[in-house]
């Protein structure tokens, strides 16, 4: 395996455009970046490097706050989307809390009576009982 072709993979693996080719240098005589459509790339690959990291450290991180932390550790200035794009290239897809509606006492005493009065079950009385999402329903009548 050829050292340009071991660059390649390594740089395919790390999602990094490779700094120059051959073929570039052939026609051109010159290593230097050429000139690209489009709007100036804000983050270098040392950037999207520190994001990565800092995003996996911090996994509960908003993309508000991974803005903030970007212009105050590195002085970089990026749009919450190009740092949600950024993080999905990296396979770090965003989720959402599971909004659940907290138990209030009086839940809490009726869940400790019902554990309480169950408790001394048998495996037959309880093959009588389906538990679907929560829910108790008791199959035959003579429970």
């Amino acid at each position: 395996m050829s050292v340009n072709h071991s660059q390649f993979i390594i740089q395919a693996a790390m999602n990094t455009r490779p700094l120059f080719t051959d073929e570039q240098h052939r026609t051109t005589g010159s290593v230097c970046d050429r000139p690209r459509s489009g709007a100036p790339r804000v983050m270098e690959c040392n950037d999207d490097q520190y994001l990565r990291t800092y995003a996996l450290r911090h996994r509960y991180a908003t993309a508000t706050q991974l803005q903030a932390c970007l212009r105050e550790v590195r002085d970089i200035r990026v749009s919450r989307q190009t740092i949600r794009n950024r993080l999905h290239r990296f396979g770090l897809n965003s989720r959402r809390p599971l909004q659940v509606t907290p138990l209030t006492a009086r839940h809490r005493c009726d869940r400790l009576q019902w554990a309480q009065d169950h408790v001394t079950w048998t495996m037959q009385q309880w093959s009588t009982v389906l538990i679907h999402n929560n829910i108790f329903i008791s199959m035959f009548s003579h429970m």
